[in-house]
């Protein structure tokens, strides 16, 4: 067996599936508190061809929830950090950093096999579903809030219905951006948008938008499905 077989294979996954999920492109916008935990999962589920953005230098505020954040990276851009994080569980791996996202990034995305969401604000999201739709490439949309998060994967479903969002850019500033958050949100809401992610490569089951994963980690029943729009 070689070393990726000994790292990466000891699961539920056949040989076809695990090959499907090496060679497929993984996009993730945003390094942050979500976007940090679902690179960590795609990477130990052994995803080895990735595109990551984010402009973003880490500071002492995100220490509390973003699993790059470590003194060694303090005042340091997050994709180096996600590099040198991805590189020292797999050194095979393929990741393309990029620290700009904007609507001209569609010629980066294109050919990924989904992108995933890990910003913090509803312009970036709008942004990114609306390229991913035209793209026809699934949108994994992850969101978390003080204890709370949402994870749906978007197909031709509109984000826009979904989150009834109004028109024009100073509206939509009206909706941003990152609050408070504890960690265990952050991370869940993460590892769900990596889990849905494979799953809509492996064809199994997914929550498909309008449906969504809600989750609340101090309610009693954590976890329930809903409609969003």
């Amino acid at each position: 067996m070689n070393i990726y077989g000994e790292k990466f294979l000891k699961n539920p996954l056949t040989k076809a599936q695990q090959a499907k999920v090496r060679k497929s492109v993984f996009t993730i916008v945003g390094l942050g508190g979500t976007g940090g935990f679902i690179l960590e999962n795609l990477l130990r589920m052994g995803a080895e061809k990735l595109i990551v953005f984010d402009h973003d230098r880490f500071e002492l505020s995100n220490f509390n929830r973003q699993s790059l954040a470590t003194e060694d990276f303090l005042d340091l851009p997050k994709v180096h950090a996600a590099v040198a994080r991805a590189k020292s569980i797999n050194p095979g791996i393929e990741i393309s950093t990029h620290e700009d996202f904007s609507g001209d990034s569609e010629a980066i995305i294109r050919g990924a096999g989904i992108v995933l969401d890990g910003t913090d604000n509803v312009k970036s999201k709008l942004i990114l579903s609306r390229m991913a739709r035209s793209m026809k490439i699934p949108y994994v949309f992850c969101s978390a809030q003080g204890s709370r998060g949402i994870v749906s994967v978007f197909t031709t479903y509109k984000f826009e219905k979904a989150f009834q969002l109004p028109k024009g850019d100073e509206a939509l500033e009206r909706y941003q951006s990152c609050q408070s958050i504890i960690c265990p949100a952050a991370s869940l809401a993460g590892t769900l948008a990596a889990s849905q992610a494979v799953s809509v490569l492996l064809k199994k089951p997914y929550a498909r938008a309008p449906e969504a994963i809600f989750f609340d980690i101090f309610k009693k029943d954590v976890f329930w499905k809903g409609l969003l729009g």
